[in-house]
């Protein structure tokens, strides 16, 4: 992908930004950012997949804020690089970014959870509940499996949703905010 080679093309020039630094403090943790998102970049130099570029923009962010402790003139020489950077990230990003209707299908199963554990928290506060908990969790497999599986295939691990999938019968409270937050990390950047 060309813009992984752009993207290295501009690491090299922030490198050669970081050496000039004088605060070491600050060339330290510039070198530190820069030398985690070459990792991630260079891990997608075979094929981009959405979870790469999730590792690309994390780190990305991490060396913004570095560089955000430079003096001005620092500033001036390291922030071109960087936002040529960025715009890369972005046109990686649009051509590997989850379908809008994977992102549909994550959204209503998160719902689904989020009821049930509304209903097991209600629960807590009744002496005796009769009433039964909604979107029984063997119900919610089907839709569980084709998420994990389309998931998969960007390039995403879920290891919450897994549980969910391998034992039904033992989600808990604490499952389910995982599973929800593990989803959300995934769509992070779908909206």
């Amino acid at each position: 992908m060309n813009e992984i080679v752009m993207m290295q093309a501009a690491l090299f020039q922030v490198r050669a930004v970081i050496d000039g630094v004088e605060d070491t403090f600050v060339q330290s943790q510039l070198r530190l950012a820069v030398n985690v998102l070459g990792g991630a970049v260079d891990s997608a130099v075979a094929g981009v997949n959405a979870a790469q570029i999730g590792d690309i923009e994390f780190a990305l962010n991490d060396l913004f804020a570095a560089a955000g402790e430079v003096s001005s003139d620092d500033a001036a020489r390291i922030m071109p690089p960087l936002e040529m950077l960025r715009a890369d990230l972005a046109t990686m990003k649009s051509s590997v970014a989850l379908p809008e209707q994977l992102v549909t299908a994550i959204r209503a199963l998160q719902q689904k959870l989020k009821t049930r554990r509304a209903a097991i928290e209600r629960q807590t506060y009744v002496e005796n509940p009769n009433e039964p908990l909604p979107h029984q969790p063997e119900s919610l497999c089907g839709e569980a499996v084709v998420i994990r599986d389309r998931l998969a295939e960007a390039g995403f691990t879920t290891p919450a949703l897994d549980q969910l999938i391998d034992d039904p019968a033992n989600l808990r409270f604490h499952g389910i905010n995982d599973i929800i937050n593990e989803l959300d990390v995934v769509t992070a950047g779908a909206e």
